[in-house]
């Protein structure tokens, strides 16, 4: 499955490979060892949506939110 793009507000943007939303957070993996953490939360409010859901589009990769409240959206 190829990577998703997540483009932040500040005009950056990196490459994930597996997510869980949960609430208004995003759970990726991290790399403990350079981190010190095997997750690492992602502020969904810090993320350019509209940008985001573009970028993913124009690769063909399938980027997906929870559409209320009480979903939770997981990506292998």
């Amino acid at each position: 499955m190829p990577a998703a793009v997540l483009v932040y507000r500040d005009g950056h943007s990196e490459e994930i490979s597996s997510y869980s939303i949960i609430d208004r957070v995003m759970y990726t993996k991290s790399d403990y060892y350079s981190s010190g953490s095997w997750t690492r939360s992602i502020q969904i409010a810090d993320l350019d949506i509209p940008a985001t859901l573009k970028q993913n589009q124009q690769r063909g990769v399938k980027f997906d939110l929870p559409s209320g409240p009480c979903e939770v959206v997981i990506r292998p």
